[in-house]
């Protein structure tokens, strides 16, 4: 498309939503924030149609508008409610949560099938520090190994899983 003519969100959505939701994970590593970021965007692109008309990049103006979003993600996150007192925030259902929610799953069975292809020790640690979220000196206390070990093993861990993840199919 020129950059004259003017999108429907029903093609920035298709156009862009897996390579944000791919952008936004790397950044949250959790799918429910991930969501909750693009629903926002997408929601501000509906209140804002003139975004869509404007000369220039509409890919670099929503990479620059989820950064700013994610940016708030993290500040909500250190005053964030608990989850009891959002109930009907969880309760909404938007048109795009089916698609976010596949794409989810995806992404979870992709992250899981590689993980189990991971050496035992790598897979250990990687579960320990993801799954069960215990710092690094934790893990290496609980295993009896070096600190450096663990970290060795977690950065080997995420260069796999995100060359999965990037394989985008």
């Amino acid at each position: 498309m020129s950059n004259k003519e003017k999108y429907t969100i029903a093609e920035v959505y298709e156009l862009y939503w897996k390579e944000l939701y791919i952008a936004a994970y790397r950044r949250l590593q959790s799918p429910a924030d991930v969501e909750d970021v693009l629903h926002d965007l997408f929601l501000a692109l509906l209140r804002t149609p003139e975004v869509m008309e404007r000369d220039g990049s509409i890919r670099a103006y929503l990479h620059q508008s989820l950064k700013h979003r994610i940016i708030d993600n993290y500040r909500k996150a250190r005053v964030r409610p608990r989850p009891e007192d959002d109930t009907a925030m969880q309760e909404e259902v938007s048109p795009m949560s089916s698609d976010a929610s596949l794409i989810t799953r995806d992404m979870e069975k992709r992250v899981m099938e590689e993980v189990n292809r991971m050496p035992e020790k790598m897979k250990e640690i990687y579960l320990l520090s993801r799954r069960d979220h215990l710092p690094n000196n934790q893990i290496a206390h609980h295993l009896n190994i070096s600190l450096q070990t663990v970290k060795n093993q977690i950065s080997s861990a995420l260069k796999r899983v995100k060359t999965v993840l990037s394989n985008n199919g």
